[in-house]
């Protein structure tokens, strides 16, 4: 699949992704090496918290979130890569064995101000369980526009 340019990237426009299902040793790798508190990484210590029991990183869902979004083609060769995120909200917890779903909803584009070629998009994501949203967070990129590259 070719990416989407610009003019691809209508305010409103959902994108679905693959799901992801998570098991215990993937949270418990990614939080030894990026996120190591007790909840994510030990299963009987994680017992005694707050949560109950094991859950994934935040982090770790934004990851796998971003992750759906590259697979479904929408940056191949088009993507410029992004200046950050924003409103990140962890509203319940993710466990060993849930799938994750995240759709993604285009909430601006417009061409940048500096060069006529590229745009800037904010993406809405939303990831969900089974249960419901566990996550949602903004993603600015910048994208080729068509306008500008010549295709």
């Amino acid at each position: 699949m070719t990416g989407w340019y610009l003019e691809d990237y209508t305010v409103g426009r959902t994108i679905e992704t693959e799901p992801v299902r998570l098991d215990e040793d993937e949270i418990t790798w990614f939080a030894n090496q990026y996120d190591p508190q007790p909840f994510h990484t030990d299963a009987e210590l994680a017992k005694s918290t707050v949560f109950d029991g094991l859950i994934a990183s935040g982090f770790q869902t934004v990851a796998i979130a971003t992750g759906q979004f590259i697979r479904t083609g929408a940056v191949d060769e088009t993507g410029l890569g992004g200046p950050g995120m924003d409103n990140i909200r962890w509203v319940a917890p993710v466990r060993p064995g849930d799938t994750l779903s995240t759709d993604v909803r285009v909430i601006e584009a417009r061409a940048t101000k500096s060069d006529p070629a590229r745009g800037v998009v904010r993406l809405g994501f939303s990831v969900s369980t089974e249960a419901g949203v566990v996550a949602t967070f903004e993603a600015v990129v910048f994208v080729k526009a068509r306008a500008g590259s010549g295709s």
